[in-house]
Parts: structure tokens; sequence; C-alpha cells
């Protein structure tokens, strides 16, 4: 038995279209906010429609429920408020407005609600704008995947990935590698290390029977730096390699880290009694931003977003330059 229409929100007086949803509900609007919103609506309503039997107005069998309908109708019908309940409704709405009706006067207010679902659900975000070739969203949400262990083999992707390009995941992995690397060599060359006058406590002169390595700072004849050091930057910059975003060097200043350190290496009584007072402050003055500039480096340079197009469809996605 077919549905019978029934009548929902969007009952426009004198409207004089229905658009009928798959489930059955009718939603009486008006052409001309229909044909300004969609260029496509604009073509189909200069042409003669047939009428309905049981009807007087035409009416446009839709292929989306009356849900996606409703929240679609929103975007730009007056007086009426957007509302998105979820990313995954978004990219239905996204689909009927953008993909299907071409309301391009509609991708500004769809960008904003993406944005709100960037710090959330990156991963499929990044899906979304590279489905729909929005270049600053994508940037945006690559960034942010930096925050996920892409790279361990357990990890999904989101179902939105089916409709993009095979080779985009991919790029977003060498991308995601290439700040993991940046991290990874930080801690290698020390010459960012201030002079010893302003590093109290972590350059020493004087013997101890912690491992020593060497390292030359301008205007200074040498001094070295204890191994329990090197074995927290070590450790530090090994740790951010799994989800190298700028966000998660924060996350450095961890007391049980440093203690790591200190017991692996064997650290002098000396040193361990010195730590706990120089090197938190080493580690937030000095430590972590030189860090976050070392990866923000490859993260800003890398992150180029490009796509090619044939006969209109996507076949490739890149993020490097």
């Amino acid at each position: 038995m077919p549905l019978r229409p029934r009548r929902l929100s969007f009952h426009e007086p004198r409207g004089d279209v229905i658009l009928r949803s798959s489930d059955g509900i009718d939603f009486y609007v008006y052409r001309i906010v229909l044909s300004l919103a969609s260029p496509i609506f604009e073509h189909m309503f200069s042409s003669p429609q047939p009428q309905s039997e049981s009807d007087t107005l035409p009416v446009v069998q839709m292929a989306e429920s009356a849900l996606i309908l409703d929240r679609s109708l929103r975007f730009f019908y007056p007086g009426a408020e957007p509302v998105v309940d979820s990313l995954d409704q978004l990219c239905d709405i996204l689909e009927l407005l953008i993909g299907k009706y071409d309301a391009q006067s509609l991708v500004s207010m769809a960008k904003r609600f993406l944005r709100d679902y960037i710090y959330a659900e990156p991963l499929a975000c990044l899906a979304v704008a590279i489905r729909q070739k929005w270049q600053d969203i994508a940037r945006a949400a690559a960034r942010k995947c930096l925050s996920l262990p892409l790279l361990t083999p357990t990890y999904k992707l989101p179902d939105l990935w089916k409709h993009v390009p095979g080779n985009a995941y991919y790029q977003l992995l060498q991308y995601h590698y290439r700040c993991g690397e940046a991290a990874r060599a930080a801690w290698r060359d020390l010459s960012w290390v201030n002079s010893p006058e302003s590093s109290e406590g972590i350059w020493e002169t004087q013997p101890c029977r912690c491992n020593r390595y060497p390292h030359t700072l301008p205007g200074t004849k040498g001094y070295g730096t204890s191994g329990w050091l090197i074995e927290y930057l070590r450790a530090s910059a090994e740790m951010v390699t799994m989800s190298p975003s700028p966000d998660m060097v924060g996350m450095l200043d961890d007391r049980s880290l440093m203690a790591k350190a200190l017991q692996s290496t064997q650290a002098c009584e000396d040193c361990q009694n010195r730590m706990p007072k120089v090197l938190p402050e080493f580690i937030s003055t000095q430590w972590l931003p030189h860090l976050k500039s070392k990866i923000a480096k490859v993260c800003n340079d890398s992150c180029l977003f490009a796509c090619r197009t044939e006969n209109g469809v996507q076949v490739e996605v890149t993020f490097a330059i």
C-alpha cells in the first residue's frame, strides 16, 4: 500500500509547490525560494510541471526522508533556523543541497557547521572536505588528524572515507609520518638550548657518576649534559611521534616520564635531587617550544591541498608539496 502523504513543517498556506519526501510527508513551499537557492530548481520550475491527480499543486517527489528535507530547507528558507544533529546528517544535507541541487550560495554556512566537528571527528571531517573540494577545511582537518595515532595498524577509517579517492588516505599518512619524523629528530641537535647561565642545572661542568653527552655552546669552552636529560628528550620526542600534533606537545610535561629517564640511565643521587627542581622549567621554557616549532614547520609547510578531477570525478588528492 502506498504511503499516504502527511504534512509536517514548512506548510506554507500559499505555497505553490509540494516537495514530497520518500516517507510520504509533504512540504508546501514557494518555488521562488527554492529557485533562488538552487539553479537546478530554477531550471526545473522554468518548464511546465505535470499536475498530480490528488493535489492542486505540482508535486516534486524527493528521494530524501522528511528529516533530511526539513534540515536542508532550514539552511535557506526565510525564518527557519538551521539545525544539524550529527556529522552523518550534515553529509546527507550537503549531498542534497550542494551535490544534487548545486546550492553554492550555502557553502559558507555549510562550512561553519562542518568546522564544528573538526575537533571531535577530524578524520571524518577530512573525508567530507575532500569530497566537497573545500581546501581550507581539508587543511584544518588534516592538521587536527595529527593528534590521532594513524600509523598504528589497527586504526579504523570512518565509513565516510569510502567516498574519497584511494590515494587520499595514503597522502594523509605521509603527512602524518613527516611531522612525526620532525618530532623524532628534534632532540638530536642541541644548539637550540639556551646558554648555561640561563639553563642552570641542565649543563654541568662538575663531574658526577652520570653518563655525559658533550655539546659546545657559542661563547663557551664546552659543557656536557647528563644522560638522563638526553634520555628524556629522546623518549618524549618518540612519544610525540605517534601523534605529532603541536597541540599534543603540552602533554609531555609529565613527571613520570622524567622519573623513568632518571631510572633508566641510573642517574646519580645529586642529579636525582636536582632534576625535579630544574627540569620542569627547562621543559616548559625551552624544550616544548622547540619541539612545537619543529613540528609546526613541517605541519604548515607540507599541508597543501590539491584535488585533481577527471570528467568531474575526483581521482587524486594531495596534501604534500
